[in-house]
């Protein structure tokens, strides 16, 4: 038998190698981690932002390009460089069925994807879940109208 090894552990021992405490720690915080990690996958999405919120969202980042109104001018009326939500609105108000059912989910995409990778309009997917990228199409721009600011 080797010298340095035992043949049997040490009076109450539980027969299991002790840790050193560095080792300890790195494994606590791995399973603090872990637990982390797996409570945030089940916690509850964020809550659907109300209309007014949806309103301030356009005015603080979408009136750059696409108007106070959607319109897509500027206040001296100038053309934005953004869709003219009102023109569509007015659009929208008389069409119905599948071809305008198709052009809100293009519009609800559009806003979560952005246009050419970000640099035409930016994604919004990180502030905007798929139910409120829907209200905000459905509540704020097809019901925008020409002169009236989209106010919260």
């Amino acid at each position: 038998m080797h010298p340095t090894r035992r043949s049997e552990p040490p009076a109450g021992s539980s027969g299991v190698a002790e840790r050193p405490p560095a080792t300890r720690r790195f494994l606590a915080a791995g399973l603090l981690l872990i637990a982390s990690a797996a409570s945030a996958a089940q916690a509850p999405e964020a809550r659907a932002k109300s209309l007014p919120e949806l309103k301030a969202f356009f005015q603080q980042n979408c009136t750059r390009c696409h108007g106070l109104d959607g319109s897509a001018k500027g206040p001296d009326g100038t053309r934005l460089g953004g869709l003219d939500f009102t023109k569509a609105a007015q659009d929208f108000r008389t069409l119905s069925g599948p071809a305008s059912e198709r052009e809100i989910r293009t519009m609800i995409r559009t806003i979560r994807k952005g246009i050419l990778f970000g640099y035409s309009m930016p994604a919004w997917k990180d502030q905007l879940s798929p139910e409120d990228a829907t209200q905000m199409v459905r509540e704020v721009l097809l019901k925008a109208e020409a002169g009236k600011p989209i106010e919260p």
